[in-house]
């Protein structure tokens, strides 16, 4: 959504807030990517009839690698309040020329994912924002290419 619509994290909550209340989708509380749509495929050509991609399905233990450039992780491990697992997997993930590679579990760069969107909205620092949102849309995009969710 943030990609498409090219808004921030923050208005991207907003945006799933607002469609969870008018009844377009429906969220499981407290379960990470439980979103569903509570429409039929037809009535998607009203809204341009966009395909919906389908993700890799791995294991719900399964980790993926995320590249976190050294500019980013910076900005991470100086400023941002992360959980200290999060933090732990970032300053021990393995070193590259670009960056640092850490290994997360789909639910944990769903959470990592909200303590970046949470610090890029409350920095004052117009460049730490803009390594905080390329990071962002790294996460989102592994997340949005990704389920460890069964079919259904």
């Amino acid at each position: 959504m943030q990609r498409f619509f090219k808004v921030t994290p923050p208005s991207v909550h907003q945006m799933v807030l607002t469609l969870e209340k008018r009844g377009f989708i429906t969220k499981v509380p407290g379960q990470a990517r439980s979103i569903r749509l509570n429409w039929q495929d037809e009535s998607l050509a009203e809204f341009g009839g966009y395909a919906v991609t389908r993700r890799k399905r791995i294991r719900p233990n399964d980790r993926l690698e995320l590249l976190v450039r050294h500019s980013e992780r910076q900005v991470l491990l100086d400023g941002a309040l992360l959980p200290s697992d999060l933090e732990q997997r970032i300053r021990l993930g393995g070193a590259r020329k670009d960056g640092t590679v850490a290994r997360f579990t789909l639910d944990d760069l769903d959470e990592l994912a909200g303590y970046v969107a949470a610090d890029t909205n409350h920095s004052k620092d117009e460049k730490a924002q803009m390594e905080l949102d390329r990071l962002y849309e790294r996460i989102q995009g592994l997340l949005d290419t990704h389920t460890d969710e069964d079919e259904s």
